[in-house]
Protein backbone atom coordinates (compact mmCIF):
# COMPACT_ATOMS: atom_id res chain seq x y z
CA UNK A 1 0.00 0.00 0.00
CA UNK A 2 2.92 2.53 0.83
CA UNK A 3 4.26 1.98 -2.32
CA UNK A 4 1.14 3.30 -4.72
CA UNK A 5 0.30 5.62 -2.35
CA UNK A 6 3.64 7.13 -2.39
CA UNK A 7 3.95 6.41 -6.74
CA UNK A 8 0.14 8.62 -6.68
CA UNK A 9 1.42 11.72 -4.72
CA UNK A 10 4.51 11.80 -6.90
CA UNK A 11 2.72 11.70 -10.05
CA UNK A 12 -0.15 14.42 -8.63
CA UNK A 13 2.94 16.75 -7.84
CA UNK A 14 4.61 16.53 -11.03
CA UNK A 15 1.26 17.42 -12.90
CA UNK A 16 -0.58 20.20 -10.67
CA UNK A 17 2.63 22.59 -11.34
CA UNK A 18 2.38 22.27 -14.72
CA UNK A 19 -1.31 22.49 -14.66
CA UNK A 20 -1.08 25.92 -12.40
CA UNK A 21 1.63 27.60 -14.82
CA UNK A 22 -0.84 27.05 -18.18
CA UNK A 23 -3.35 28.47 -16.34
CA UNK A 24 -1.52 31.75 -15.45
CA UNK A 25 -0.09 31.75 -19.10
CA UNK A 26 -3.73 31.73 -20.63
CA UNK A 27 -4.55 34.30 -18.23
CA UNK A 28 -1.79 36.68 -18.81
CA UNK A 29 -2.22 36.55 -22.57
CA UNK A 30 -5.85 36.90 -22.55
CA UNK A 31 -5.25 40.14 -20.19
CA UNK A 32 -2.66 41.67 -22.76
CA UNK A 33 -4.77 40.12 -25.59
CA UNK A 34 -7.77 42.73 -23.82
CA UNK A 35 -5.35 45.74 -23.00
CA UNK A 36 -4.28 45.94 -26.74
CA UNK A 37 -7.64 45.64 -28.14
CA UNK A 38 -8.55 48.57 -25.39
CA UNK A 39 -5.33 50.64 -26.29
CA UNK A 40 -5.94 50.98 -30.12
CA UNK A 41 -6.29 54.48 -30.54
CA UNK A 42 -9.49 55.29 -32.96
CA UNK A 43 -8.55 55.74 -36.51
CA UNK A 44 -7.24 59.16 -37.59
CA UNK A 45 -7.31 60.03 -41.12
CA UNK A 46 -3.75 61.49 -42.08
CA UNK A 47 -5.42 64.15 -44.62
CA UNK A 48 -6.78 65.87 -41.72
CA UNK A 49 -3.62 65.84 -39.36
CA UNK A 50 -1.73 67.29 -42.28
CA UNK A 51 -4.05 69.82 -42.67
CA UNK A 52 -3.91 70.38 -39.04
CA UNK A 53 -0.51 71.10 -38.54
CA UNK A 54 -0.65 73.17 -42.09
CA UNK A 55 -3.09 75.66 -40.47
CA UNK A 56 -1.19 75.53 -37.14
CA UNK A 57 2.98 75.15 -38.02
CA UNK A 58 4.64 73.42 -35.31
CA UNK A 59 1.73 71.07 -34.16
CA UNK A 60 3.54 67.94 -32.85
CA UNK A 61 1.96 64.51 -34.93
CA UNK A 62 0.33 63.23 -31.32
CA UNK A 63 -1.34 66.70 -30.59
CA UNK A 64 -2.74 67.15 -33.64
CA UNK A 65 -4.19 62.98 -33.67
CA UNK A 66 -5.31 63.27 -30.20
CA UNK A 67 -7.13 66.96 -30.67
CA UNK A 68 -8.90 64.93 -33.92
CA UNK A 69 -9.63 62.11 -31.86
CA UNK A 70 -11.08 64.29 -28.90
CA UNK A 71 -12.88 66.31 -31.86
CA UNK A 72 -14.07 63.27 -33.50
CA UNK A 73 -12.45 63.96 -36.43
CA UNK A 74 -13.99 67.49 -36.93
CA UNK A 75 -10.88 70.14 -37.93
CA UNK A 76 -12.27 72.59 -36.88
CA UNK A 77 -13.20 71.38 -33.32
CA UNK A 78 -9.89 69.90 -32.74
CA UNK A 79 -8.27 73.36 -33.99
CA UNK A 80 -10.52 74.98 -31.30
CA UNK A 81 -9.38 72.42 -29.04
CA UNK A 82 -5.43 72.96 -29.55
CA UNK A 83 -6.16 76.65 -28.92
CA UNK A 84 -7.64 76.12 -25.60
CA UNK A 85 -4.94 73.60 -24.28
CA UNK A 86 -1.99 76.27 -25.72
CA UNK A 87 -4.05 78.86 -24.23
CA UNK A 88 -5.06 77.22 -20.89
CA UNK A 89 -1.08 76.25 -20.76
CA UNK A 90 0.10 79.33 -21.51
CA UNK A 91 -1.80 81.31 -18.98
CA UNK A 92 -0.60 78.84 -16.08
CA UNK A 93 2.71 79.11 -17.25
CA UNK A 94 2.93 82.77 -17.87
CA UNK A 95 1.59 83.14 -14.25
CA UNK A 96 4.23 80.73 -13.00
CA UNK A 97 6.86 82.85 -14.84
CA UNK A 98 5.95 85.89 -14.84
CA UNK A 99 8.24 87.15 -11.75
CA UNK A 100 11.77 85.82 -13.98
CA UNK A 101 13.57 88.39 -15.78
CA UNK A 102 12.98 88.69 -19.31
CA UNK A 103 16.03 90.92 -20.61
CA UNK A 104 16.48 88.96 -24.13
CA UNK A 105 14.46 89.23 -27.43
CA UNK A 106 14.03 91.64 -30.43
CA UNK A 107 12.80 94.69 -31.61
CA UNK A 108 10.35 94.49 -34.65
CA UNK A 109 10.30 97.63 -37.27
CA UNK A 110 7.08 97.69 -39.30
CA UNK A 111 6.22 100.26 -42.28
CA UNK A 112 3.17 98.84 -44.07
CA UNK A 113 2.77 101.91 -45.93
CA UNK A 114 5.43 104.34 -46.27
CA UNK A 115 3.07 107.34 -47.38
CA UNK A 116 4.64 107.19 -51.20
CA UNK A 117 2.11 106.93 -53.98
CA UNK A 118 -0.84 108.73 -51.64
CA UNK A 119 -1.31 105.32 -50.12
CA UNK A 120 -1.04 107.60 -46.02
CA UNK A 121 1.63 105.96 -43.30
CA UNK A 122 0.76 102.79 -41.60
CA UNK A 123 4.48 101.94 -39.15
CA UNK A 124 5.04 100.91 -36.20
CA UNK A 125 8.07 100.27 -33.32
CA UNK A 126 7.62 96.82 -30.80
CA UNK A 127 9.88 94.97 -28.65
CA UNK A 128 9.49 91.60 -27.35
CA UNK A 129 11.78 90.01 -24.29
CA UNK A 130 11.96 86.63 -23.35
CA UNK A 131 14.78 85.20 -20.97
CA UNK A 132 17.26 83.89 -22.66
CA UNK A 133 19.17 84.95 -26.09
CA UNK A 134 18.88 81.05 -27.42
CA UNK A 135 14.76 81.69 -27.49
CA UNK A 136 15.37 85.11 -28.97
CA UNK A 137 17.42 83.83 -32.02
CA UNK A 138 14.92 80.80 -33.29
CA UNK A 139 12.38 81.31 -36.21
CA UNK A 140 9.45 81.10 -33.96
CA UNK A 141 10.39 83.63 -31.96
CA UNK A 142 11.60 86.28 -34.62
CA UNK A 143 8.09 85.63 -36.63
CA UNK A 144 6.06 86.32 -33.29
CA UNK A 145 7.78 89.60 -32.83
CA UNK A 146 7.64 90.42 -36.64
CA UNK A 147 3.81 89.48 -36.68
CA UNK A 148 3.06 91.81 -33.75
CA UNK A 149 4.48 95.05 -35.40
CA UNK A 150 2.90 93.93 -38.36
CA UNK A 151 -0.44 93.90 -36.84
CA UNK A 152 -0.01 96.90 -34.68
CA UNK A 153 0.92 98.94 -37.59
CA UNK A 154 -2.15 97.18 -39.77
CA UNK A 155 -4.52 98.47 -37.29
CA UNK A 156 -3.16 101.34 -36.16
CA UNK A 157 -5.85 104.54 -35.52
CA UNK A 158 -4.93 108.03 -37.12
CA UNK A 159 -5.48 110.78 -34.27
CA UNK A 160 -6.09 114.37 -33.76
CA UNK A 161 -1.81 114.91 -33.54
CA UNK A 162 -1.11 112.52 -36.59
CA UNK A 163 2.72 113.01 -36.84
CA UNK A 164 2.83 111.71 -33.47
CA UNK A 165 4.08 108.14 -32.81
CA UNK A 166 1.44 106.71 -30.12
CA UNK A 167 2.34 104.86 -27.45
CA UNK A 168 0.33 101.63 -26.95
CA UNK A 169 -0.92 100.02 -23.41
CA UNK A 170 0.43 96.66 -24.20
CA UNK A 171 -1.69 95.19 -21.46
CA UNK A 172 -4.86 96.97 -22.44
CA UNK A 173 -7.78 94.55 -24.15
CA UNK A 174 -7.47 96.86 -27.46
CA UNK A 175 -3.74 95.44 -27.87
CA UNK A 176 -4.60 91.37 -26.56
CA UNK A 177 -7.53 91.20 -28.63
CA UNK A 178 -5.83 92.30 -31.69
CA UNK A 179 -5.91 90.22 -34.58
CA UNK A 180 -2.51 88.75 -35.88
CA UNK A 181 -1.80 89.41 -39.21
CA UNK A 182 0.22 86.87 -41.05
CA UNK A 183 3.47 87.31 -43.13
CA UNK A 184 2.82 86.86 -46.38
CA UNK A 185 4.88 83.99 -46.82
CA UNK A 186 1.85 82.37 -45.00
CA UNK A 187 -1.12 84.19 -46.78
CA UNK A 188 -1.63 81.30 -49.34
CA UNK A 189 -0.92 78.22 -47.30
CA UNK A 190 -3.99 79.92 -44.71
CA UNK A 191 -6.35 80.44 -47.71
CA UNK A 192 -5.79 77.25 -48.71
CA UNK A 193 -6.66 75.92 -45.04
CA UNK A 194 -9.71 77.87 -45.34
CA UNK A 195 -12.20 77.98 -42.54
CA UNK A 196 -9.70 75.94 -40.51
CA UNK A 197 -7.00 78.40 -40.22
CA UNK A 198 -7.10 79.55 -36.85
CA UNK A 199 -7.92 82.73 -35.69
CA UNK A 200 -5.00 83.87 -33.49
CA UNK A 201 -4.79 86.88 -31.56
CA UNK A 202 -1.88 88.68 -29.63
CA UNK A 203 -2.91 86.94 -26.31
CA UNK A 204 -3.38 83.82 -28.00
CA UNK A 205 -0.38 83.59 -29.63
CA UNK A 206 1.18 84.77 -26.84
CA UNK A 207 0.21 82.07 -24.48
CA UNK A 208 0.65 79.30 -27.16
CA UNK A 209 4.64 80.19 -27.65
CA UNK A 210 4.78 80.72 -23.67
CA UNK A 211 3.20 77.28 -23.61
CA UNK A 212 5.61 75.35 -26.41
CA UNK A 213 9.23 77.35 -25.12
CA UNK A 214 8.52 77.27 -21.36
CA UNK A 215 10.18 81.20 -21.16
CA UNK A 216 8.44 84.09 -19.90
CA UNK A 217 7.60 85.84 -23.24
CA UNK A 218 5.84 89.13 -23.04
CA UNK A 219 5.57 92.40 -24.91
CA UNK A 220 7.25 94.92 -23.54
CA UNK A 221 6.35 98.10 -25.09
CA UNK A 222 4.32 98.78 -28.65
CA UNK A 223 4.18 102.20 -30.87
CA UNK A 224 2.14 103.17 -33.92
CA UNK A 225 2.01 105.72 -35.94
CA UNK A 226 -1.18 106.34 -38.58
CA UNK A 227 -1.75 109.07 -41.28
CA UNK A 228 -4.60 109.20 -43.82
CA UNK A 229 -3.13 109.82 -48.04
CA UNK A 230 -3.38 113.35 -48.58
CA UNK A 231 -6.62 113.97 -51.19
CA UNK A 232 -4.99 117.12 -52.62
CA UNK A 233 -1.81 116.93 -54.83
CA UNK A 234 -1.10 120.89 -53.27
CA UNK A 235 -1.23 119.48 -49.64
CA UNK A 236 1.99 118.14 -47.57
CA UNK A 237 2.07 114.10 -47.48
CA UNK A 238 4.32 112.58 -45.26
CA UNK A 239 6.85 109.98 -46.05
CA UNK A 240 8.58 107.01 -43.81
CA UNK A 241 11.37 105.53 -43.15
CA UNK A 242 13.01 102.88 -40.73
CA UNK A 243 16.31 100.91 -40.43
CA UNK A 244 17.14 97.90 -38.45
CA UNK A 245 20.86 97.52 -36.93
CA UNK A 246 21.25 93.43 -36.78
CA UNK A 247 18.52 92.55 -38.29
CA UNK A 248 17.74 88.43 -38.20
CA UNK A 249 14.99 89.05 -40.98
CA UNK A 250 15.71 87.17 -44.15
CA UNK A 251 16.05 89.87 -46.92
CA UNK A 252 13.46 88.61 -49.58
CA UNK A 253 10.99 88.99 -46.30
CA UNK A 254 11.57 92.09 -45.46
CA UNK A 255 10.65 92.96 -49.31
CA UNK A 256 7.75 91.70 -49.00
CA UNK A 257 6.19 94.12 -46.40
CA UNK A 258 8.73 96.18 -44.98
CA UNK A 259 8.79 94.22 -41.25
CA UNK A 260 11.94 92.84 -39.74
CA UNK A 261 13.50 92.81 -36.18
CA UNK A 262 16.39 92.99 -34.61
CA UNK A 263 18.17 94.83 -31.22
CA UNK A 264 18.46 98.38 -32.55
CA UNK A 265 15.56 99.93 -35.04
CA UNK A 266 14.74 103.42 -36.18
CA UNK A 267 11.52 105.33 -37.78
CA UNK A 268 11.35 108.44 -38.58
CA UNK A 269 8.53 110.61 -40.24
CA UNK A 270 9.04 113.28 -42.58
CA UNK A 271 6.86 115.97 -43.78
CA UNK A 272 7.02 117.40 -47.74
CA UNK A 273 5.78 120.66 -47.57
CA UNK A 274 5.31 120.81 -51.63
CA UNK A 275 4.67 117.26 -53.86
CA UNK A 276 6.18 119.15 -56.60
CA UNK A 277 5.63 117.02 -60.04
CA UNK A 278 8.93 115.75 -61.45
CA UNK A 279 10.44 115.00 -57.80
CA UNK A 280 12.51 111.44 -57.91
CA UNK A 281 10.76 109.12 -55.22
CA UNK A 282 13.55 106.87 -55.40
CA UNK A 283 15.68 110.17 -53.97
CA UNK A 284 13.34 111.15 -51.32
CA UNK A 285 13.63 107.60 -50.47
CA UNK A 286 17.32 107.08 -50.18
CA UNK A 287 17.72 110.73 -48.51
CA UNK A 288 15.42 109.61 -45.54
CA UNK A 289 16.60 105.92 -45.20
CA UNK A 290 20.02 107.76 -44.78
CA UNK A 291 18.73 110.01 -41.53
CA UNK A 292 17.06 106.62 -40.29
CA UNK A 293 20.52 104.76 -40.51
CA UNK A 294 21.73 108.06 -38.85
CA UNK A 295 19.05 107.88 -36.32
CA UNK A 296 20.18 104.25 -35.41
CA UNK A 297 23.92 105.00 -35.68
CA UNK A 298 24.11 107.85 -33.16
CA UNK A 299 21.85 107.89 -29.52
CA UNK A 300 19.10 110.08 -31.37
CA UNK A 301 16.82 111.27 -29.10
CA UNK A 302 14.86 114.13 -31.24
CA UNK A 303 14.55 116.33 -34.47
CA UNK A 304 15.65 119.70 -33.02
CA UNK A 305 17.80 120.64 -29.44
CA UNK A 306 14.88 121.04 -26.90
CA UNK A 307 17.04 124.09 -25.65
CA UNK A 308 20.73 125.35 -26.13
CA UNK A 309 22.13 123.15 -23.90
CA UNK A 310 25.87 123.16 -25.33
CA UNK A 311 27.34 119.80 -26.30
CA UNK A 312 30.44 118.37 -24.89
CA UNK A 313 33.64 118.71 -27.03
CA UNK A 314 33.86 115.23 -28.95
CA UNK A 315 30.87 113.97 -27.96
CA UNK A 316 27.46 114.01 -30.66
CA UNK A 317 24.05 116.11 -30.16
CA UNK A 318 21.40 113.78 -29.63
CA UNK A 319 18.86 116.03 -31.37
CA UNK A 320 19.19 114.97 -35.08
CA UNK A 321 19.00 118.70 -36.89
CA UNK A 322 22.47 119.23 -34.88
CA UNK A 323 24.17 116.25 -35.88
CA UNK A 324 26.80 116.06 -39.04
CA UNK A 325 25.42 113.39 -41.66
CA UNK A 326 27.41 110.87 -41.43
CA UNK A 327 25.20 108.14 -43.17
CA UNK A 328 24.89 110.46 -47.00
CA UNK A 329 28.00 111.59 -49.02
CA UNK A 330 27.91 113.85 -51.81
CA UNK A 331 27.14 113.08 -55.32
CA UNK A 332 26.77 114.84 -58.50
CA UNK A 333 23.08 115.22 -58.39
CA UNK A 334 23.02 116.47 -54.83
CA UNK A 335 26.35 118.28 -54.10
CA UNK A 336 26.53 119.39 -50.40
CA UNK A 337 29.78 120.12 -47.87
CA UNK A 338 30.84 116.48 -46.68
CA UNK A 339 30.07 117.11 -42.60
CA UNK A 340 27.16 119.36 -42.82
CA UNK A 341 24.49 119.15 -40.47
CA UNK A 342 21.37 117.06 -40.94
CA UNK A 343 18.96 120.43 -40.53
CA UNK A 344 21.82 121.89 -43.18
CA UNK A 345 21.40 119.46 -45.91
CA UNK A 346 17.74 119.23 -45.65
CA UNK A 347 17.66 122.55 -45.92
CA UNK A 348 20.00 122.79 -49.17
CA UNK A 349 17.72 120.04 -50.52
CA UNK A 350 14.61 121.21 -50.32
CA UNK A 351 15.71 124.63 -51.57
CA UNK A 352 17.61 122.53 -54.93
CA UNK A 353 14.29 120.49 -55.64
CA UNK A 354 12.35 123.40 -55.77
CA UNK A 355 9.84 121.62 -52.74
CA UNK A 356 9.64 124.45 -50.38
CA UNK A 357 6.16 125.73 -49.50
CA UNK A 358 4.32 128.97 -48.46
CA UNK A 359 5.95 127.59 -44.95
CA UNK A 360 9.40 127.76 -46.90
CA UNK A 361 10.00 124.27 -44.82
CA UNK A 362 10.13 122.24 -47.41
CA UNK A 363 11.40 118.10 -46.30
CA UNK A 364 11.71 118.14 -42.85
CA UNK A 365 11.86 115.37 -40.06
CA UNK A 366 8.80 115.43 -37.86
CA UNK A 367 8.96 112.17 -36.00
CA UNK A 368 11.43 109.62 -34.83
CA UNK A 369 12.19 106.96 -32.43
CA UNK A 370 15.32 104.81 -31.63
CA UNK A 371 14.31 101.84 -29.18
CA UNK A 372 17.07 99.34 -28.56
CA UNK A 373 16.85 95.88 -26.77
CA UNK A 374 16.91 96.31 -22.97
CA UNK A 375 17.13 100.07 -22.42
CA UNK A 376 14.84 101.42 -20.06
CA UNK A 377 11.56 103.45 -21.12
CA UNK A 378 10.90 106.77 -19.84
CA UNK A 379 9.91 106.81 -16.26
CA UNK A 380 10.89 103.35 -15.59
CA UNK A 381 14.56 103.85 -14.28
CA UNK A 382 12.78 106.06 -11.55
CA UNK A 383 10.48 103.35 -10.59
CA UNK A 384 13.59 101.20 -10.15
CA UNK A 385 15.46 103.17 -7.96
Amino acid sequence: MAPVLFRSLVATALVRPHTAQTARTQAVRSFTSSCTRAADPPKVPVALISKIRSARPGTPLSLARSALVAAQNDVQGALAWIAQQAAESGAKKAEKLAGRAAEQGLVAVAVLADGAGGVGVRASLVELRCETDFVARTDEFRELAESLARSVAYFAEPTPDSHKLVTLDTAAPSILDTPVVPAPSRVAELAAAGDAAPQETVKTSLASIVSRLGENIRLHRASSIALDPTTSASSPIFLASSYLHGSKTPAAAVAADGVQSGSLGGLLVARLSHNKPGIDKAEVKGLLRALARQVVALPTTSVRSAAATPVAEGEASTALYDQSLITLAPSPNFEFEAGSKVGDVLQKWSEARGVQGEDSRGLEVVELARWELGEAQEGEAESQA
